[in-house]
């Protein structure tokens, strides 16, 4: 099967942007009653259970990345019963993980009280609330979650974004109903596993429908068997780390400094988790047709398309830090108050752990693409044991700022160059010289913008949505413009220019048909 890489993915960015419109500003109201109407320790208790459970998801061991990766082939090559054994498999896995999800998380719930420091709030009991986000988890596994690889490996994440968008909506409006109408915590949790049991059966009964042939039977090949174990056991090191990464931060400032900093934690977070989540929607909506180009195509041919991606990656995410620096502490003390806004040093460190996680991102979408797991199963488990060595030991020295530091260093000394070094090595075969003087002259460019809009929105009032409405318009401006000055004669600039110029003209012709 031919995949439709440009359509598709054009349709997974439009679509997944829909739906990041709708998880943000839903949740971002849900969010603000939650603060308002409960308090912010409850955000912590949302913030606190959604990491434990997410380290216990290390289970899954990255089998889906595995198994996706695997598709790719049988369905370029229209091998049907070898995507039904894959998906087979895959149930089979599932069942098991999500068991293993089980049983561990019961076992974790004597020591719930052990992972909180400070007050706990009085009218809920957290074994409950514990239990419910288990119980959310599990299901997630049970309830056909195999299906949705048959839409990632086929790059249809737009009909999962259009299934996620009404649940999204609709759980999220019953979500503020219940807050409103009686300001109980118990309500606000339950609605949680049952938004996860609706998308499930969804997906499930749209897999059916429009993949009809490929269900759940026959076997595996020992040879492809072989190889699935060879990148799981690749993944394993990756998935531990991208575990630490992501909850160990929510749980250690939680067992040290308790529920409140981390609220004021996650706040910040979830910005910033929004913004990422578009950016995510296009390397998601481009990586199974990298791959399957990885297959057609010539390594040179490839290699173009990496740097041409790589600068359109660079312009989007450093435009995105210049806006958190610039906005960053106007929003949150509009929003949740000077109480619950962190010291702008703070603030400038994790717009760093940001910039410097996402500018380099395409070296990531294009090892997924490439299966590369095997090869780069070292790198994480170093970095796994460096992160977590230095975020125990900077928090209790310097608080919130020694787990950014913690991660920030993690990412520049370690994971940015050896996750290069594993890409060139095994892939492209030639030096990476000339994408780390690109970086270099973004990252560059970047600062000089940053402190030149930064500057400019600081010459305006420091509150009110108003004056934040205004800043956000020199934020659209300011920093495009410069960046356009800066590298308008680059030839990636050129490359983005006709792609933006094909993709506007299918958006005109459809509006016309």
């Amino acid at each position: 099967m031919k995949i439709e890489r440009t359509k598709n993915a054009f349709r997974n960015i439009v679509w997944g942007v829909i739906e990041r419109i709708i998880s943000i500003v839903l949740p971002f109201a849900t969010r603000t009653i939650l603060i308002k109407s409960l308090g912010a320790e409850y955000l912590g208790l949302n913030s606190l259970f959604t990491s434990i459970l997410h380290v216990l998801s290390i289970s899954e061991l990255g089998i889906s990345s595995a198994i996706v990766f695997s598709m790719y082939k049988p369905i370029a090559e229209d091998n049907n019963e070898l995507l039904c054994a894959f998906l087979n498999l895959y149930r089979k896995i599932y069942l098991i993980i999500g068991s293993i999800i089980l049983v561990v998380g019961l076992l974790i719930v004597p020591f719930l009280s052990n992972l909180i420091t400070g007050d706990i709030p009085p009218d809920v009991d957290i074994h409950i609330i514990y239990l419910i986000y288990l119980a959310n988890t599990v299901l997630s596994y049970y309830l056909f979650a195999y299906k949705q690889a048959l839409f990632s490996a086929h790059q249809r994440n737009d009909l999962i974004s259009k299934r996620t968008t009404i649940v999204s909506f609709f759980s999220s409006s019953l979500q503020i109903i219940l807050l409103l109408s009686f300001k109980n915590y118990y309500t606000y949790v339950f609605v949680i596993p049952l938004a996860t049991i609706l998308t499930n059966l969804l997906n499930a009964f749209l897999a059916n429908k429009m993949y009809p042939q490929i269900q759940c039977r026959g076997e595996v090949p020992d040879y492809e068997i072989k190889g699935i174990k060879k990148r799981v056991a690749g993944l394993v090191s990756y998935k531990i780390y991208g575990v630490v990464y992501s909850s160990v931060g929510t749980i250690v400032i939680s067992s040290f400094l308790g529920l409140i900093p981390l609220a004021i934690y996650n706040n910040y977070f979830y910005v910033q988790t929004a913004i990422i989540g578009f950016l995510t929607i296009i390397t998601t909506s481009i990586t199974a047709g990298i791959g399957n180009k990885m297959i057609t195509n010539s390594k040179e041919e490839n290699y173009k398309d990496f740097m041409n991606f790589t600068f359109a990656n660079g312009w989007i995410t450093s435009w995105c830090a210049i806006c958190l620096i610039a906005l960053y502490q106007h929003f949150m003390r509009t929003w949740v108050g000077d109480d619950l806004t962190f010291p702008f040093p703070t603030m400038v460190l994790i717009v760093l752990y940001f910039y410097l996680s996402r500018v380099t991102n395409i070296t990531f979408t294009y090892r997924e693409a490439a299966g590369l797991w095997w090869e780069d199963r070292f790198r994480p488990l170093v970095l796994t044991a460096v992160n977590l060595l230095l975020s125990l030991t900077l928090v209790q020295i310097i608080g919130i700022n020694g787990v950014m530091l913690s991660t920030i260093f993690c990412t520049v000394v370690i994971s940015i160059p050896w996750g290069t070094y594993i890409l060139f090595k095994n892939y492209f075969k030639i030096s990476p010289k000339e994408y780390y003087k690109r970086i270099f002259i973004y990252v560059f460019v970047t600062v000089l913008i940053s402190f030149a809009t930064l500057i400019i929105c600081d010459l305006l009032p420091s509150s009110g949505w108003l004056v934040l409405i205004a800043k956000c318009g020199i934020c659209l401006v300011i920093p495009n413009i410069l960046f356009w000055i800066a590298f308008r004669k680059a030839k990636e600039y050129s490359y983005v220019v006709v792609l933006w110029n094909r993709v506007s003209k299918k958006i005109l012709a459809r509006q016309a048909n």
